[in-house]
């Protein structure tokens, strides 16, 4: 579990094993990052496919691999998203040298902080929740870079390989002084939120820590993805979080 706060920005993250796992003495496929201590402020989760048995590395890889791409784009006046993401596909090769590349399928969800522009990716399922407000508006909207009904099939989704293939990612530029928060969550969060209450939930939480300290944030979340209430649920659990202070 993280936390921390910058002079704009606060965050957290954490993740659970799910109970299948445990069961199976597999390890948490999930990976996550948080990071703002230094510029650029991002965060980052992934999610490793449960048929691939390498995919944890693949997870992991996705979180070094941001690190490098938001290093390396830190001074960038225009970003190109597809070059971007593009750079990001081949740092995430390297960091995975020596390893079967195909054995290592993962998603990855994915946030910076590039100055006035924010770039928010995403390739697979889970949720990527955005939450913006105008200056001088104060309703909040909310969106998500994929529908969940845009859902291949159950049990299906888009993955990182070996190939880099633009047509399966989602993506957007977003104006940094209108974002309040960017919530990331693998599909064992996301595929047990009601269409309903998808946005609610994420607008509870940015309410609820908005007014916590760092300390109670920490607490909170890891009381409610440790014990998490849908019955019969077994997969990896993970969220991280990028708010306003």
């Amino acid at each position: 579990m993280m936390s921390g706060n910058t002079l704009v920005w606060r965050g957290f993250s954490d993740s659970e094993i799910g109970p299948l796992h445990q069961r199976l003495g597999l390890p948490n496929q999930d990976a996550c990052h948080l990071e703002l201590e230094n510029e650029p402020v991002l965060i980052a989760v992934s999610d490793g496919l449960g048929s691939r048995p390498l995919s944890q590395f693949g997870a992991q890889a996705v979180c070094r691999a941001v690190v490098r791409v938001a290093q390396q784009s830190i001074n960038a006046v225009i970003v190109e998203p597809l070059s971007f993401i593009e750079l990001f596909h081949g740092y995430w090769l390297e960091e995975l040298q020596g390893v079967d590349i195909e054995q290592c399928s993962c998603t990855v969800l994915f946030a910076i902080v590039l100055g006035e522009q924010t770039f928010i990716a995403q390739l697979g399922d889970g949720d990527c929740c955005i939450v913006t407000s105008k200056q001088g508006e104060g309703e909040q909207q909310v969106r998500f870079l994929t529908d969940k009904n845009d859902d291949l099939f159950a049990n299906q989704t888009h993955s990182l390989g070996r190939k880099f293939q633009a047509s399966n990612w989602q993506f957007c530029l977003q104006p940094t002084a209108e974002l309040d928060a960017c919530f990331l969550v693998t599909d064992g969060i996301a595929d047990d939120l009601a269409l309903e209450h998808r946005s609610s939930f994420y607008l509870e939480l940015l309410s609820q820590y908005q007014k916590l300290t760092d300390d109670e944030v920490i607490a909170d979340v890891r009381r409610w993805i440790s014990q998490w209430p849908v019955a019969s649920h077994s997969d990896d659990k993970t969220i991280v979080a990028l708010y306003r202070q």
